[in-house]
């Protein structure tokens, strides 16, 4: 392997780390759309039910509170899903290579 083939390799290592995407930028795009889906879904479903039954502020309450927890819930999922796949990839790294036997 000449000088070009050891610069093309460099190059591409700085260009994969560069387009690479953390998990924890996603999840934190993904808990950002949960939370707005989550809050208008459940929110509205209480202000809708307060406007029925005549109790104003309490089951749009319920449901903002509910909306919150379900938007926690799925961001704590997924983060626990993502630090078992760091300690499931530090184990790899960790590991000699072993050797095939013919």
């Amino acid at each position: 392997m000449g000088i070009h083939g050891i610069l093309d390799e460099e190059v591409a290592q700085r260009v994969s780390r560069k387009t690479r995407r953390s998990p924890y930028l996603l999840a934190a795009v993904d808990f950002g759309y949960t939370l707005l889906a989550s809050l208008l879904i459940f929110g509205g479903l209480g202000w809708w039910l307060d406007g029925r039954t005549r109790t104003t502020p309490l089951f749009l309450i319920v449901g903002i509170l509910l909306g919150l927890t379900v938007a926690f819930n799925g961001l704590l999922r997924r983060l626990r899903v993502i630090e078992r796949a760091g300690k499931v990839e530090k184990g790899r790294d960790k590991q000699p290579p072993t050797e095939s036997q013919p």
